[in-house]
Formats: C-alpha cells, sequence, structure tokens
C-alpha cells in the first residue's frame, strides 16, 4: 500500500535538515499531520522563501513587531494538538508506517524528504526495522511518463498534509496514463 507524504523543512548549511513538519497520507484514507516543537523558528523567519511560504500552513500566534529585525511575526503555538517533538513525531510516524501492509513511500522531488524523514531516528543505521531505505519519486515518474501536465495544487501549498493529499492526487492521474 502507498503512503504519500511531504515535509517541510530548513536546509541549515548543506549537511542538516531540520525538520518543520510532517504530513502522509496512505491509500486507506489513514493521515498523519505533524509540526515540530523543536525547529529553530528564527532561521525559518530569517529565509524570506520559508517566512513567506511555509510559515503561514504552521500553528502560531499572532504577528506582532519583535526587537529582532524581521517583519512582524508570531511565534510558534506549540500549545497546538499538531505540535510534537521530534521523539513523538518519530514514533508516531513509525507507528504509521508500520502498520501500513506492503508499504511504499511515495513523495514528489523525494530526495530531500526521505533524508527529513529518516533523520528523525540519528543516522541510517538507526532506521528501525521495516521502515523503508528509500521513497519512490513521483517526479520521476512523471518524466519518465513524459512529463504530462497533472492536476494543480488547489489550496494548501507548502501545508505537509495539503501536500501529501495532492502526492496521491498526483499518483492517481500518472496510475490513469499508464492505464491503471
Amino acid at each position: 500500500m502507498k503512503v504519500f507524504y511531504d515535509t517541510e523543512f530548513i536546509d541549515v548549511d548543506g549537511k542538516t535538515i531540520d525538520l518543520v513538519s510532517i504530513g502522509m497520507v496512505a491509500e486507506d484514507g489513514r493521515e498523519l499531520y505533524a509540526v515540530s516543537s523543536e525547529f529553530d523558528q528564527r532561521k525559518l523567519l530569517q529565509n524570506t522563501w520559508l517566512r513567506e511560504h511555509v510559515w503561514p500552513s504552521l500553528p502560531t500566534t499572532p504577528p506582532r513587531q519583535y526587537r529582532d529585525g524581521l517583519p512582524p511575526h508570531g511565534v510558534l503555538d506549540t500549545d497546538h494538538p499538531d505540535v510534537w517533538t521530534r521523539a513523538q513525531i518519530a514514533r508516531a510516524v513509525e507507528r504509521f508506517i508500520l502498520d501500513t501492509p506492503d508499504v511504499e513511500l511515495w513523495a514528489y522531488y523525494a530526495a530531500y524528504d526521505h533524508v527529513a524523514l529518516c533523520q528523525l531516528w540519528g543516522p541510517m543505521m538507526h532506521l528501525p526495522e521495516g521502515i523503508p531505505m528509500y521513497t519512490a519519486d513521483l517526479r520521476q515518474e512523471m518524466h519518465r511518463l513524459g512529463d504530462p501536465d497533472f492536476p494543480a495544487q488547489t489550496e494548501g501549498l507548502h501545508n505537509a498534509l495539503a501536500d501529501a493529499r495532492h502526492n496521491m492526487v498526483i499518483d492517481k492521474a500518472l496510475a490513469a496514463l499508464r492505464g491503471e
């Protein structure tokens, strides 16, 4: 069974990927969404693209002007039910994946998503038994099929759960092209 997922993250220094959020959708309808309580909010807000595209999708307090030299912003609402520690996210993601029979992980431009996913448990050698060591890439499949047009995402762009849901839409469109 396919599990479509997406992550939002801060590429800190070309070596470290700081997970911001993860969304997962299984073909059987199960969903998981979590925002890390431990990502570096200041680093996210310093990155114009992340501040403009990812920050608005997160549960935050109302914007106000801080003395940090950044445009008005709130802070992560750590009391929100979607905000979890990395350890809680790792346990939930592990359970979600292991509860999926014959699991296949799929993502759009999957390379960084897979690293962000695996880093929940530390180095690759700590990947729990049963967690796939790779993620199939929807973008590569699109290329293989001649780069067809696919349905545009109409809402929730850069919200990890909305993006994961849209990954499933893309997969269904690709399956139709393959005659499945």
